[in-house]
């Protein structure tokens, strides 16, 4: 039954995924934080329209299921018509890698989005008042003290959301992301295996968290010093 796992072709073919999950963790953290950043400051801000805007942007994308959302942007979203023959088809939404970024950035974006809302407003109100006092603008205090304070105070819950990206990839092999389940589920079809090629991902998924705890552990003892 397990004779697949003593087979270097298993784990060679289960590892080519390794690089697309890597690249698709990262490109979805990048964005959603970017994302996440400007929808944060959003529902923080005085004006209720803006406020509001951010807010629901939060609520929608953690409220729709990830599974959900990927399977939208995949099979529904081409079938409207200026999506599909408009000038962003050719270079973006037909290639599913593409599709997962986006619905993996804005997924990572809400939940981020509150992370870091937390964040801002845990800076404290006397030191807002210390930039305005050396002639800081509102903007200027926002990108030099309270976005740098709110990413600090949030910098493990950050790293948690990293772990429950990189885990969530998985989930990108239903629209065709050739990622490490996908090798997985495909290798064990050729050889009517599915316990062997499973076990080979859970292995490489549990490295890659591992690595990123072992990094977590160094950067929460670092700022406690």
């Amino acid at each position: 039954m397990f004779d697949l796992l003593f087979h270097s072709e298993l784990w060679l073919a289960v590892a080519r995924g390794i690089p697309i999950t890597i690249a698709l963790t990262t490109l979805a953290m990048v964005f959603g934080l970017a994302l996440g950043t400007c929808v944060a400051v959003l529902s923080n801000s005085e004006n209720p329209v803006l406020s509001w805007s951010g807010v629901a942007f939060t609520f929608s994308f953690r409220a729709i299921p990830l599974l959900t959302l990927l399977y939208f942007l995949y099979y529904a979203l081409p079938t409207v018509g200026f999506i599909r023959h408009g000038p962003l088809w050719d270079v973006f939404f037909r290639y599913s890698f593409a599709i997962a970024v986006l619905g993996f950035s804005l997924n990572n974006a809400a939940y981020l989005a509150e992370v870091l809302r937390g964040g801002i407003k845990s800076v404290t109100r006397g030191q807002v008042e210390a930039c305005m006092a050396v002639g800081m603008s509102e903007g200027m205090a926002l990108r030099r003290v309270v976005l740098p304070i709110a990413f600090r105070n949030s910098v493990m819950t950050i790293g948690n959301e990293l772990v429950f990206t990189l885990k969530a990839t998985s989930l990108a092999s239903a629209i065709a992301v050739s990622d490490i389940l996908s090798n997985a589920r495909s290798y064990g079809k050729i050889f009517s295996d599915n316990i062997s090629p499973y076990i080979a991902a859970a292995v490489f998924y549990l490295l890659m968290v591992g690595l990123i705890d072992v990094a977590l552990t160094a950067i929460r003892k670092r700022a406690a010093m």
